[in-house]
């Protein structure tokens, strides 16, 4: 049976009333689309300048479009930004698990998307969960991603569930029991660098509102992706308990072994400050231009 993802209609509502003040708060140019595909229907972002080129992204698992944009607001000023709203997960697509992270199903459906939106291939940059939606697209359409950047990825390799089950799960317990802002400060403190208001406004909705995606996303083989070889900058913050870049490194010089691979260690937990992502976001702009330069 196909789960819905909200706690009632009520819940959905309060979710997508979030989801128009954050966009609202982003102060950006966008336009909406609604692209039906197999898996049931997607609401897409088209946030900047069309004439400008173009970028794919998709927020993490159990996450939100805007929030996610707001991470890569730098890259509007050279680039449009195409971004779905995940089906099954917080937004405005299908409300319900169509897509299982054990199988290739986001693959296909990204696959969907640009031929959709009619591109033959696009530039990706995906971060957490997302990053193994992508390694899925890699895996069974790698002809559609020319250059790609991964932040904090999932999909390669996982930190110990130890410190995520003890600094994490034991605290939303605690919170679902007795509700407190101190509660919910320190459940997902493992998570942010800084401090966000609008951050723990999402994460309240997520307890309260939302049923979450508990399922992992899997971890890919070397022989999955032997067909991949675009460029890719991978980025790992330095105190991420989800995924540490001593794994995630040494693993993806194996995994993805047959693509020119550039590694990035930033400051921080596996949310990043606005200002070191501005400086994340440079990095980005050059690698796609040093590419770019040599096609």
């Amino acid at each position: 049976m196909v789960k819905y993802i909200y706690k009632n209609k009520e819940s959905e509502a309060k979710m997508h009333d979030f989801y128009d003040t954050a966009l609202a708060a982003l102060d950006v140019m966008y336009e909406e689309q609604i692209i039906n595909t197999s898996y049931g229907s997607t609401h897409l972002l088209i946030v900047g300048d069309k004439l400008k080129p173009p970028l794919f992204t998709l927020h993490g698992g159990n996450g939100i479009n805007p929030l996610n944009l707001k991470l890569f607001l730098p890259l509007l000023d050279n680039y449009c930004i195409y971004a779905p709203d995940v089906i099954g997960m917080p937004g405005k697509s299908t409300p319900y698990r169509n897509l299982s992270p054990s199988k290739d199903d986001y693959g296909w459906w990204i696959s969907e998307l640009l031929e959709a939106l009619r591109f033959n291939s696009m530039m990706f940059v995906v971060s957490s969960y997302s990053s193994a939606m992508m390694l899925s697209l890699a895996k069974v359409d790698p002809g559609k991603i020319t250059k790609a950047v991964l932040l904090a990825p999932s999909g390669i390799a996982h930190g110990s569930l130890l410190p995520i089950f003890t600094k994490m799960m034991i605290p939303m317990m605690t919170y679902m029991l007795r509700p407190s802002k101190e509660r919910l400060v320190k459940i997902f403190d493992p998570m942010l660098t800084e401090k966000d208001v609008l951050w723990y406004q999402f994460f309240n909705l997520l307890l309260t509102c939302y049923k979450m995606e508990m399922r992992a996303p899997r971890e890919f083989k070397r022989k999955e992706l032997n067909g991949y070889s675009s460029p890719l900058l991978i980025i790992c913050a330095a105190d991420d308990i989800f995924f540490p870049p001593h794994k995630v490194f040494t693993k993806a010089r194996t995994v993805l072994g047959g693509c020119d691979i550039k590694e990035m260690i930033i400051k921080g937990k596996h949310l990043p400050t606005a200002e070191i992502m501005c400086n994340v976001c440079k990095e980005i702009d050059q690698l796609f231009k040093e590419v770019h330069e040599h096609q």
